[in-house]
């Protein structure tokens, strides 16, 4: 059974299925280890599909989850030019095969805004069906929504007609609570991918294509084989901006849903396991709490969001159990950091650096000790894993920057500030193409991927972030796998359920390795 991404592949087998005909390696050798080489056939109707492969991870026979983790080895190919893709330590039966397609592509995504019933009710977080057959010489004439790995048109929970080469189809089935799955949703869960309960298939009378809603909690260990070569600026990472303005956590509101403030809808914590790595943080602080601590918060411009303690301690516990590094940027400072003339206020600053070294400091990659100088793209990931320093804290303030080493200069933006989506793809193609420019400070910079309301947009109420949202999303998938392929570093995205930057990121990171 193969697990199909673009540019990349991988197999998982249920160890039952696989008869394992020879084994290669050395006196020693074993399961366990990684070490064992082997050649497998697994039985098909007409006779059996063989290859080579190394056993990198093998859970036992009394396990009510029966499975291996290894490498696909073509016949006669070198090991080093095989890859093993993001497995996961166990496998459910019927979630083996995450993504197949023998050409083009179905994914899918989130409807950000809600959606009007016929019965009065508004319908919140609807499946949307995405595909791409542009490449292909024929075309799948029907797509359908499963909750399960798709076989038969039978088990459909609605399909839909094809009737162009590439687009996507509303439907009237709501993700629900997006339980995170793999034991994430409450702590430390299984590496690798895994799947949501819904699944996507496309075909005619069979089904040829399929794949499901993920989340990517480890992916960039999954990958390390291949990716951790680039450096930090030749990646493709995934963020989320205005990442902690998801739902309001003060005194007076616990609002999850509103029109201009609130710009995902998924905690922090839960941006990390579906696979986000750069997050946008705008930091206001309030000295009307009698703790220091307690007076740094996350704003969408002048209103406040949700208090940053609790968001630096989801980091840190992310980044105690997992390898993945993680870009932390200091982007805005709305209110409370500076005095009326414009000038910092040092004891605001060095307050809120000292609460993030005292709550990440074991993971802080220190610019002073990892940066590689202006104009060049930075450090390998291999050099962050290795120094288990993987976390990077961009800073807006250059002042404050030239005082503490350690922090990571300004991280450009590419901000159009303007509220039409064609005139913000035209102005973030034209500045993906120059960038980074070759006296940047920074090794990084984000494409900010959302369209800006005016102030008559918000006094007026008209349309709502969550409709900009999905006004973009759709063309940054569109775009990333096209014109920003060979270019773009960071993508930051409203609602980012509403696009398939993720799965895309980690396809378009691999191919990039492929290059050196």
């Amino acid at each position: 059974m193969i697990t199909q991404y673009p540019a990349q592949q991988s197999i998982v087998f249920v160890a039952k299925e696989c008869q394992i005909k020879s084994q290669f390696s050395g006196a020693g050798a074993t399961i366990s280890d990684g070490r064992l080489v082997v050649r497998c056939c697994i039985p098909r109707r007409y006779g059996s599909w063989c290859f080579y492969c190394t056993i990198i991870h093998a859970i036992p026979a009394t396990d009510p989850f029966v499975g291996h983790e290894y490498k696909n080895k073509p016949n006669h190919a070198p090991f080093d030019t095989c890859m093993y893709v993001a497995g996961a330590r166990k496998y459910s039966p019927n979630q083996q095969v995450f993504e197949k397609s023998a050409c083009g592509r179905v994914w899918m995504t989130i409807h950000s805004p809600s959606i009007r019933t016929s019965g009065g009710g508004s319908l919140l977080d609807a499946i949307e069906l995405n595909w791409d057959f542009s490449t292909c010489s024929n075309v799948p004439m029907q797509i359908g929504l499963f909750d399960n790995r798709p076989l038969s048109w039978n088990n459909a929970i609605a399909v839909f007609s094809i009737d162009s080469v590439e687009g996507f189809v509303i439907t009237n089935v709501s993700l629900g609570e997006g339980k995170l799955p793999a034991g994430w949703n409450t702590g430390t869960g299984f590496k690798g991918p895994h799947c949501l309960w819904p699944w996507v298939g496309a075909g005619d009378s069979h089904i040829v294509a399929y794949n499901c809603l993920k989340i990517q909690p480890t992916w960039m260990e999954d990958n390390s084989d291949r990716i951790n070569k680039l450096r930090i600026g030749e990646l493709v990472i995934p963020g989320t901006h205005n990442a902690g303005a998801w739902r309001f956590d003060t005194e007076i509101s616990t609002i999850s849903r509103d029109s201009f403030v609130l710009c995902q809808d998924r905690s922090i914590w839960a941006q990390l396991v579906h696979g986000i790595r750069y997050f946008d943080f705008r930091i206001a602080y309030y000295d009307f709490y009698p703790r220091e601590e307690d007076r740094y918060w996350l704003n969408h411009n002048l209103i406040r969001v949700r208090p940053l303690l609790p968001l630096l301690r989801e980091i840190r516990a992310f980044l105690d159990s997992t390898k993945e590094v993680v870009f932390l940027d200091a982007h805005h400072f709305p209110l409370g950091f500076y005095h009326q003339n414009g000038a910092p206020i040092q004891e605001v600053h060095l307050g809120l650096l000292r609460l993030v070294q005292l709550e990440l400091g074991p993971h802080i990659a220190t610019a002073s000790q990892f940066a590689t100088g202006p104009g060049t793209r930075g450090p390998t990931l291999q050099t962050l894993v290795d120094a288990d320093k993987r976390l990077l804290f961009s800073y807006v303030d250059n002042n404050i920057v030239a005082g503490n080493r350690w922090l990571w200069p300004i991280l450009p933006h590419l901000w159009a500030n303007t509220n039409s989506p064609s005139d913000l793809f035209h102005y973030l193609d034209r500045m993906i193409d120059i960038s980074p420019l070759p006296s940047a400070r920074s090794p990084l910079f984000s494409a900010m991927a959302q369209t800006t309301p005016t102030v008559l947009d918000i006094l007026f109420l008209r349309g709502s972030l969550r409709e900009n949202a999905d006004s973009v999303n759709r063309n940054v998938t569109a775009r990333l796998i096209s014109r920003w392929r060979h270019n773009a570093n960071i993508i930051s995205s409203d609602f980012f359920l509403a696009n398939d930057v993720i799965d895309v990121s980690i396809a378009l990171s691999v191919e990039r390795s492929n290059r050196l």
